[in-house]
């Protein structure tokens, strides 16, 4: 969207049009018959920037909870990180009274940080998405400084700490190397003072080669069970090492850190309870700190699962009970669900190479219970493993 069909949108006839297309209850399924609508009352563009407005705000209820009354771009709501991540990160930044959040976009960590109490400077290249956050944090009642710029080139104000969420895709690719990204945050760094407190939000899959280039506290950030974004933490906003953190809409965020996580130990034959590590643990390289914690021992040397004889409580882990650990032969697997009367279970592949899902769907089972089969690797060996959940 351009800056024009932007300001057709505020006007009286595009909020019209807005108004219209919120009243189809549009959804992808029907938009092509809502768009034909709308072109019968309004100018073919402005219907469509309507209809697609209207569609995102929908979509931004998962991540906004005014988000009917926001405005985003399809690639900047996709970038945006939800309330209740950016408000989490923002707790950081409290202590630091002038803030700049760089690339800010449509303003989702722009109101986060607002929000904590910080006097935030806003500044990104495009002038659409940036009085769209300027829109955004007035629906929220909140207020920044917004100025367009280039991060790289431009002079910046002088700020108390900073945050950047730099562009990870262009012409539909998304990048995961730093050096891709749009600024690299390399060329972000050193426009300020070394140890300036300052924080990058980073791609989930982000190369780990790039993360042990940098000098900083490295966290990824799970959110009601998803991997959301990896956090890079500089200076005082930071304690170097790795960490984890769990975030819940119904519960307090709980985080695992090791300022110097260790190697792996030994493997050892899967006992009478199997973890299965969170992927904010799997990806911070902390899966050995969860093991000491629990007192239990990886299952195979590729796999990130644990077991131990004795069961431990963990929110960093989902649990389960061993009942059976069988060498993967699909008839035998089958004959023994079927003499313990399962007749339905859910598969889950940890580093197994065999199509276990398509396997099992050819199975006739008869029974009333219900089980987990792991199909996993224990010691190079692939097994699969049937076992009940265990509940947080």
């Amino acid at each position: 969207m351009d800056d024009p069909a932007y300001q057709r949108l505020l006007s009286d006839e595009g909020q019209a049009a807005l108004a219209a297309a919120t009243a189809l209850e549009p959804t992808l399924a029907n938009s092509l018959a809502c768009l034909t609508k709308l072109r019968k009352v309004y100018p073919a563009a402005l219907a469509a920037d309507a209809l697609e407005t209207c569609l995102l705000r929908r979509k931004g209820l998962a991540k906004f909870a005014r988000a009917n009354a926001m405005f985003f771009t399809r690639e900047s709501l996709e970038m945006a990180s939800g309330e209740m991540v950016a408000r989490y990160r923002a707790k950081r930044f409290a202590a630091h009274p002038r803030v700049l959040d760089l690339c800010c976009g449509i303003g989702a960590d722009t109101l986060a940080l607002a929000a904590a109490g910080c006097q935030v400077t806003a500044i990104d290249s495009d002038p659409v998405r940036l009085k769209m956050a300027e829109h955004n944090l007035a629906v929220y009642g909140l207020r920044a400084k917004f100025i367009q710029g280039d991060v790289l080139a431009d002079s910046l104000p002088e700020a108390d700490a900073a945050f950047a969420d730099p562009g990870r895709r262009a012409s539909g690719q998304r990048y995961l190397a730093l050096r891709d990204y749009l600024p690299p945050p390399q060329e972000i760094i050193a426009r300020f003072p070394a140890g300036f407190p300052l924080a990058f939000k980073l791609a989930p899959g982000i190369h780990r080669n790039d993360l042990e280039s940098l000098d900083g506290e490295v966290e990824f950030i799970e959110a009601d069970g998803e991997l959301k974004e990896c956090v890079l933490w500089l200076g005082s906003l930071g304690t170097p090492g790795r960490r984890a953190t769990l975030l819940r809409s119904d519960a307090e965020p709980v985080t695992l850190f090791d300022a110097a996580p260790e190697y792996p130990a030994e493997a050892e034959p899967i006992g009478e309870y199997l973890y299965d590590p969170t992927a904010a643990v799997v990806r911070a390289g902390l899966v050995p700190t969860l093991a000491a914690m629990l007192d239990a021992t990886p299952t195979d040397a590729t796999v990130q699962m644990l077991s131990s004889k004795e069961h431990a409580e963990t929110p960093f882990a989902t649990a389960y009970r061993v009942e059976a650990v069988l060498p993967f032969d699909a008839k035998k697997v089958q004959t023994w669900l079927r003499a313990h009367g399962i007749g339905r279970v859910t598969v889950v592949k940890r580093g197994a190479l065999s199509d276990a899902s398509g396997t099992v769907a050819k199975w006739k089972l008869s029974g009333t219970e219900h089980r987990f089969l792991i199909v996993t690797r224990q010691q190079g060996d692939q097994v699969a493993v049937v076992a009940q959940r265990l509940e947080k």
